[in-house]
C-alpha cells in the first residue's frame, strides 16, 4: 500500500518550459470542463520539455529515467458546499499520442503520486491523469498521515473522505477526458485505470460504481475491505502491546525464514516461493527453539516471538480478517520493530494500521492506542466496518453494468503481499463468480506467487499485465495467462487466471514451460 521508500528516492526532475508563445496548450485553447456537482475554479496549461523523472506503471518493477514534452495542464476545483480544493493534473503527450487516455490511481492513504506514475504513462504515448483528492499527496508526502480525514477532534471531515473514497477518482476521469478531448480534438479512442494497492481500490470502486468510466480497468492487489483489514492488520501491535515483549526484525526474519524453508518445496520445486500457501499450515509455534543469527549472535525463536509472528500469519480470528502468508516480509508493516544498542526492542506503531484507529476510529489523532485493551481494539475494528464500509468496502460482486457497457478488467495480487492480505482478494473474485460463472469473459483475477506489495519478492511480476489489458479491451484477446518477469534470478513465469493454479511440470524453474496451470486440489 505504501511507495513511501520509492516516492522518497524519486528526485531529480528537470523541467524546461517552451517560450510564452501561443500555442494549443493554453488556458485560451483549453475549454474547462462540465463537472456536475463541482465548479471549476482554475485552469493552468503551459508546454513543458524535456521533463526527466524516474517514473514506473502502478504494479511493475521495470522503471525507469524518462524524458518527456508533454501539455500539464492542472484543474482546480470545488465542490459548493463542501469547502475542498481538489487539482486533477492531466498530462498530454506533444507528439505521438497513441489515442488512449489512461486516469492513475495513488496508494495507502493518497489518491494519486502525480509525476511518479504520469511521467512513465506520457512516456507510452497516453494522456493520463492524477488527482490529489482535495488534500495534500505526492513525492514529498508519505502516504500514511490521515490528518487531513479530521475536520476537528471528534469529527471526520466527511467530504474529503468522500472525495478519497470514491468522488476525486470519478471526477479524475471526466475532467481528464475531456481535457484529451479539448487538447486534440478528438475523444480517446479508449480510455484505462491502472492503480494498485489504493489505487486497485480505485479501480475496482469505479468497476462497480462508474461502470462506463473506463473501457479497461488494471486492478491490482486491491485495498478493497479497507475499513476491515487496516484496523485488523493492527492486531500484531495489539499483541506486543499487551505481551511487552516487541521481537527484533532478526527474529521476525528467522521466523519467515523457517517458514519458507518447511514449506518451499511443497509445490514441487524449491525456490524460495510458497507458491500453494494453503497447504503450508504450520503455526509461528512450530518453530520455537530454532536457531537464527543476528549481528553474528546466535540466538533461539521464542514463544513470546511466535504469539506476535502468529498474529500477523493467522489474522485477528472470526472477529477480524485474514492474515498475510507465511513468506511475506512482515517487518514492513505488521510487526514494524527496531532495537536499539543494548538489545532492547520496540515498535514503530504501526503507523498504516494505527492511523486508521486513532484518525477515523477513536477520531482522535493523539488517541493513545498503544493503552487499548483487547477489549477495546475489537469494538475498534467493529465500529470501523460499521462506519466505513459503504464508502472504501468496494466489494460490490453484481458487475453486471460494466459488463454491459464492454467493460475488460484485469486483478492480479502477490501471494507475498506484506501489506494486503490476498485472501480478501481472492474472496471477492469468489463472490463475483458466485454472482456470475461467466465472469471471466470479463473480467479475471491471477495469483501471483512470490510477488510482495505491488512490486518486489521473488516472484516475477506481470510488467505487461495493462499492454495485455488493451490487447483484450481493443482485439478481444483475452489474456489466458498473465506473463511474469524480473524475478529472482531472472526468473520468468505465466500467471494463472484463478481458479486455475501455478503448478510446476519439470525443468528448469526459471522459465514459463517449466510451470503449467492446473485445478486446485
Amino acid at each position: 500500500m505504501l511507495f513511501t521508500q520509492l516516492i522518497l528516492s524519486l528526485g531529480g526532475a528537470v523541467f524546461s518550459h517552451a517560450a510564452a508563445a501561443p500555442t494549443r496548450c493554453s488556458p485560451s485553447f483549453i475549454t474547462k470542463p462540465d463537472l456536475i456537482g463541482g465548479s471549476i475554479l482554475n485552469l493552468q496549461a503551459n508546454e513543458v520539455h524535456n521533463y526527466s523523472a524516474v517514473s514506473l506503471a502502478p504494479g511493475t518493477n521495470n522503471g525507469g529515467r524518462y524524458t518527456i514534452n508533454f501539455c500539464n495542464v492542472t484543474v482546480t476545483y470545488t465542490h459548493p458546499g463542501w469547502n475542498d480544493t481538489v487539482n486533477t493534473q492531466v498530462w498530454l503527450p506533444l507528439d505521438d499520442w497513441n489515442g488512449r487516455f489512461q486516469g492513475l490511481g495513488g496508494g495507502g492513504y493518497a489518491t494519486g503520486f502525480g509525476s511518479i506514475y504520469l511521467t512513465y504513462a506520457v512516456a507510452q504515448g497516453y494522456s493520463s491523469a492524477s488527482t490529489d483528492g482535495g488534500f495534500a499527496t505526492g513525492a514529498t508526502v508519505i502516504p500514511t498521515d490521515l490528518s487531513w480525514a479530521l475536520s476537528s477532534k471528534g469529527n471526520v471531515n466527511w467530504f474529503l473522505f468522500e472525495n478519497y473514497a470514491s468522488k476525486a477518482t470519478n471526477d479524475m476521469a471526466i475532467i481528464g477526458k475531456q481535457i484529451t478531448n479539448s487538447y486534440y480534438g478528438k475523444a480517446a479512442k479508449y480510455s484505462y485505470f491502472t492503480g494498485c494497492s489504493g489505487g486497485g481500490r480505485q479501480g475496482l470502486m469505479m468497476a462497480q460504481t462508474f461502470p462506463d468510466a473506463f473501457d479497461g480497468i488494471l486492478a491490482i492487489s486491491p485495498a478493497i475491505n479497507l475499513e476491515t483489514f487496516i484496523p485488523a492488520g493492527y492486531w500484531p501491535e495489539q499483541v506486543m502491546n499487551q505481551n511487552k515483549y516487541y521481537p527484533s526484525p532478526c527474529e521476525v526474519e528467522g521466523f519467515t525464514k523457517a517458514a519458507v524453508k518447511a514449506c518451499d518445496r511443497m509445490d514441487g520445486v524449491e525456490d524460495g516461493i510458497i507458491s500453494d500457501p494453503d497447504i503450508c499450515n504450520f503455526t509461528a509455534y512450530s518453530f520455537v527453539g530454532q536457531n537464527f543469527t543476528c549481528n553474528g549472535i546466535r540466538h533461539s525463536l521464542t514463544a513470546s516471538g511466535a504469539q506476535v509472528v502468529d498474529a500477523a500469519w493467522s489474522g485477528s480470528g472470526k472477529e477480524g480478517w485474514f492474515g498475510v502468508n507465511k513468506d511475506a516480509a512482515i517487518s514492513s508493516y505488521y510487526v514494524p520493530t527496531t532495537c536499539s544498542g543494548n538489545g532492547s526492542c520496540h515498535s514503530s506503531g504501526a503507523p498504516l494500521f494505527g492511523k486508521w484507529v486513532s484518525n477515523l476510529v477513536a477520531k482522535d489523532s493523539d488517541f493513545a492506542i498503544n493503552n487499548m485493551t483487547d477489549a477495546a481494539f475489537f469494538k475498534a475494528l467493529h465500529a470501523s466496518t460499521a462506519q466505513y464500509s459503504s464508502f472504501v468496502g468496494n466489494v460490490e460482486s453484481d458487475l453486471s453494468s460494466f459488463k454491459a457497457n464492454g467493460g475488460k478488467m484485469i486483478t492480479w495480487h502477490g501471494l507475498a503481499d506484506e501489506a494486503i492480505p490476498p485472501n480478501g482478494t481472492i474472496k471477492y473474485y469468489e463472490e463475483v463468480l458466485k454472482n456470475d460463472p461467466e465472469a471471466q469473459d470479463f473480467y479475471r483475477f491471477f495469483e501471483a506467487p512470490g510477488v510482495a506489495h505491488c512490486y518486489g519478492g521473488l516472484g516475477p511480476i506481470p510488467n505487461g499485465a495493462i499492454s495485455q489489458l488493451v490487447a483484450w479491451v481493443e482485439k478481444d484477446d483475452a489474456p489466458a495467462t498473465l506473463h511474469a518477469t524480473n524475478g529472482n534470478n531472472n526468473t520468468a513465469r505465466d500467471l494463472c487466471p484463478y481458479p486455475l493454479q501455478q503448478k510446476y511440470a519439470g525443468g528448469d524453474a526459471r522459465k514459463p514451460a517449466s510451470f503449467v496451470c492446473a485445478r486446485r486440489a
